[in-house]
């Protein structure tokens, strides 16, 4: 008996099992990297959007920071020019005590106080080192040294003020 055909026809069938299973094996890879090419494609897409986020999140941040710190030095630069306004006035103030117009100044000033407390006040007229009046009559006081009416003239010019760094 001859078995060559029978060995043919099964070499032939076994070749064209495995030609089946290979095009499956095939077929299966090619949807699997098909779906990890398209999850990787999704990933990307969703951390390019998230550093894009932390990115613009990042540029508020810092662009606050910096408009706070642009602000502190504003508002630093500003108290600067204040105390200078504050200390060249009362300087000015202080060096009118030895002026004639210096003596009427507190001649008025004594009369405000005479008219606020009454006559039985108790005056200090040209304290050392303050110049002005302060008075007392029992526990109601006035203060008219000239630091106390130099901070009450800037605390007037209110806007006036604000103008100086406009």
């Amino acid at each position: 008996m001859n078995l060559e055909p029978l060995r043919h026809a099964l070499m032939a069938e076994a070749d064209g099992e495995e030609k089946r299973r290979l095009a499956e094996i095939d077929q299966t890879c090619e949807v699997e990297l098909s779906a990890a090419r398209a999850r990787a494609t999704s990933l990307t897409a969703h951390s390019r959007a998230e550093g894009e986020r932390a990115a613009e999140q990042e540029a508020r941040r810092r662009r606050g920071a910096a408009s706070r710190r642009r602000r502190e030095l504003r508002l630093a630069a500003q108290r600067e020019l204040v105390d200078e306004l504050r200390q060249r006035t009362l300087a000015a103030a202080l060096a009118s005590r030895g002026e004639p117009r210096y003596r009427a100044l507190l001649a008025r000033l004594e009369r405000r106080v005479r008219s606020q407390l009454g006559s039985e006040v108790e005056i200090d007229e040209d304290p050392p080192g303050l110049g002005g009046v302060r008075a007392r009559a029992g526990e109601r006081s006035v203060d008219y040294t000239l630091p106390t009416l130099v901070e009450r003239a800037i605390a007037g010019l209110g806007e006036e003020v604000a103008e100086l760094w406009r």
